[in-house]
């Protein structure tokens, strides 16, 4: 064969490989995404795994630490847990954890929109990453905090990616303008269009987007593509709504889930190398298991350190009991009617009730602790002071919402037919007199309880019952206070 022609079909030959590994090499980076950690910074057994430790900061490290690809780490807020040690670390000491990661961004989640604009602030400025808010407006002054950002570029592997947030307040009324206590959040639409065209000009090839849906709603997957049909693409849409268990496509955009509490999502980005567009993608929602993956042990030091924090704190001594309040005795709830007399005697009001079903918990005799109050009240209860005229009273004890109280200053008989009289320490209920009562916000704030609509006025006194029990116990004159109310028949 001459040589000439040898030559050329080497070449041939070569230009076809070259052309070959060129289409079938694809580009990838990995996402992992973390949302309503709930103050759930440490590994914790899993009864789904078989007791198995799993979830915690520190374990999170060291899966993400050990990803070879180029990559990013994401979280989608809802930092404060329902627990008593997630209300006492506070969204600080997440925040403080994931810095040890580092996480690359984060934006708060809807029920974080909860927190002053002072204490945003502060998480806001002391992360290490960027906080996102894309459609979130001080209802103060109707701008944007100057201490969130609206989207970030990020870089990885050489690729920019852009990512904003959005948070939903209602997918049933999505598009819709919605005021929060201290917030305004805009319409999506138009967030999303102005996020967009600021991440491409800033020479993002890659959009993500943030979707932070309100935890007391849910969307089906029919919303995502009704959302996001009349929108600019978006690449990729990452939404913390637990309902929606697997990925998919809608239009040219990919919607997916997020990790979730002790699980993290972890999404392979496949990418054309010349465009940098994806050609598909990979998701897996991994379990934090700390046996398979272990803990950093830097990560962990941060972990341990809020850790120790709040159990000093629960520790605390308050005060003692002479005897036992369990949480029943028949159907009477005891530390139901302590808690009542500690609000009457801190209130200075004629009278004090609660719903027992607040309640979590009964006090043992012996020492008490902060620990031991939260056990009784997990949430936060803060007292407000009613002034109700007698007549309106008697008609809202009359209610079946209000059956099972426990009460203080008062002495509710009951008939056949309902409450037979109403008494207070001073004699019957005078129907034309205004009472001053103490009661938990949760009766005023639930529309369904009947002394809202029954109330001449109310002022909420922004102390947590918690608080009083405590006050209660640091008195040390009366280990369990008089209580003068009583429900019940003759």
């Amino acid at each position: 064969m001459p040589i000439k022609k040898l030559f050329n079909q080497a070449a041939t030959l070569s230009a076809s490989l070259l052309f070959f590994c060129s289409c079938s090499r694809k580009e990838e980076a990995v996402i992992f995404v973390t949302a309503r950690l709930e103050g759930r910074i440490s590994a914790e057994p899993e009864p789904s795994l078989k007791g198995s430790r799993t979830g915690g900061i520190a374990v999170f490290k060291n899966l993400y630490k050990g990803e070879s690809r180029p990559k990013l780490a994401l979280d989608m807020g809802n930092w404060l847990s329902e627990t008593s040690e997630g209300h006492i670390m506070g969204a600080q000491a997440v925040l403080d954890c994931m810095d040890a990661v580092p996480y690359s961004a984060a934006s708060p989640g809807y029920n974080d929109l909860a927190f002053p604009t002072r204490e945003l602030e502060k998480l806001a400025k002391t992360a290490s990453f960027p906080l996102l808010a894309s459609n979130l407006y001080l209802k103060s002054s109707n701008k944007k905090p100057d201490f969130l950002r609206s989207f970030a570029i990020l870089e990885t592997g050489g690729r920019k990616i852009g990512v904003f947030a959005i948070t939903v307040a209602d997918p049933h009324k999505a598009n819709q303008p919605k005021n929060l206590l201290n917030y305004r959040l805009e319409k999506e639409s138009y967030e999303i269009e102005k996020a967009l065209k600021a991440l491409k000009d800033g020479g993002a090839k890659i959009t993500v987007m943030l979707l932070n849906i309100n935890p007391k709603t849910a969307a089906k997957p029919e919303f995502y593509r009704k959302f996001l049909e009349k929108l600019p693409r978006t690449d990729l849409i990452i939404t913390d709504e637990p309902s929606l268990k697997k990925p998919f496509k809608s239009g040219k955009s990919w919607v997916v889930p997020s990790g979730r509490g002790p699980r993290v999502a972890r999404i392979c980005l496949y990418l054309e190398p010349d465009t940098g567009a994806i050609t598909s993608i990979d998701w897996n929602l991994l379990a934090l298991d700390k046996a398979r993956y272990g803990e950093d042990p830097d990560a962990l030091a941060v972990v341990n350190r809020h850790l120790h924090s709040v159990t000093r704190y629960m520790g605390r001594r308050l005060g003692f009991l002479s005897t036992d309040l369990p949480l029943r005795d028949g159907v009477k709830s005891p530390v139901g009617d302590f808690t009542a007399a500690c609000m009457k005697r801190w209130a200075r009001s004629n009278a004090a009730l609660l719903v027992n079903s607040d309640l979590a918990a009964g006090l043992s005799s012996g020492p008490v602790t902060v620990g031991d109050i939260h056990k009784v009240m997990p949430y936060d209860t803060s007292v407000v002071f009613v002034k109700i005229r007698g007549a309106e009273l008697a008609e809202a004890l009359e209610d079946k919402l209000l059956s099972d109280i426990s009460v203080s200053g008062l002495r509710i008989i009951d008939g056949e037919n309902g409450i037979k009289s109403v008494e207070t320490d001073y004699g019957p209920l005078v129907p034309g007199r205004v009472y001053h009562l103490a009661v938990p916000d949760s009766i005023v704030n639930n529309k369904d309880y009947p002394i809202l609509p029954n109330a001449m006025e109310f002022a909420n006194s922004k102390r947590l019952l918690r608080e009083i029990l405590g006050w209660c116990f640091s008195l040390r004159k009366v280990s369990n206070p008089k209580n003068t109310g009583t429900k019940g028949t003759e």
